[in-house]
């Protein structure tokens, strides 16, 4: 049976994706839960995701995985099979937040000028409401979010179950909004040279607007042996659309 490391996207737990991992076959499916919480140097690359990511996989595997990841995680992902291709079988990256160079230049100027808290949802997720009298209240607050307007009613479940952490008589995201905003700031700038040699797939979200038409045109000249999949959805596609993600994740695998 193949082992999946899965990298969830910022902010959701990857307990968040239990009912899309129920749909996914005959996979034993490994996950840290709360990525970027871990004590790792933040080099303002998502670099101590990928760390965290090869520092699990090294405990917890003998055998190479596949290597799947939504969004930040995706892009953990690609950047850990970067630095340690041996340890992965193949990658599959769902809607990662990895852009074109052209892209990048303008984040990284961006970041220069000071001028990226305004375009990047930093901003957002440091004033997002964090605390509840249980989960009851959590449940009606987010419901009413258009974040969370398309989400199958079974992943919305499970983020008020595992997104929500007990706090003495109360209820606060487990998912530190410090945390958040900073994975957020650090978009990755810099590619690794060796995406050339990487194998597997990607899969955008052809509403998304995370991945352009140059975005898509720079992965297949830098990365040619990750074959490029559209799916009709947003960014948030796999907690929207766990079913039609999971045929779809079933066929590639």
């Amino acid at each position: 049976m193949p082992t999946i490391q899965f990298s969830h996207a910022n902010g959701f737990p990857a307990q968040s994706y239990e009912y899309l991992f129920s749909l996914i076959e005959n996979t034993d499916i490994r996950f840290i839960d709360t990525m970027g919480h871990a004590d790792y140097s933040n080099m303002a690359d998502l670099t101590h995701l990928r760390d965290e990511l090869i520092d699990e996989i090294e405990a917890e595997h003998q055998q190479p995985v596949i290597g799947m990841g939504h969004s930040s995680g995706a892009a953990a992902t690609l950047l850990a099979a970067a630095k340690r291709p041996e340890l992965f079988e193949k990658i599959i990256l769902l809607d990662p937040v990895v852009f074109s160079g052209r892209k990048r230049l303008a984040i990284w100027l961006s970041k220069k000028l000071g001028l990226w808290e305004s375009f990047s949802p930093a901003k957002r997720a440091m004033v997002r409401r964090a605390d509840f009298s249980d989960r009851s209240e959590a449940f009606d607050y987010f419901k009413k979010k258009a974040l969370f307007k398309n989400f199958h009613p079974e992943c919305f479940k499970s983020y008020i179950q595992h997104g929500l952490t007990p706090n003495e008589d109360r209820m606060q995201l487990a998912f530190s909004a410090k945390v958040e905003a900073d994975i957020f700031r650090n978009v990755p700038v810099k590619m690794p040279a060796n995406l050339s040699k990487l194998k597997g797939t990607i899969v955008y979200g052809d509403k998304s607007g995370i991945i352009a038409k140059a975005d898509i045109k720079w992965w297949r000249k830098n990365v040619p042996n990750l074959e490029i999949v559209s799916f009709d959805g947003e960014h948030l596609f796999p907690l929207e659309a766990p079913h039609q993600t999971a045929e779809l994740l079933n066929r590639i695998l």
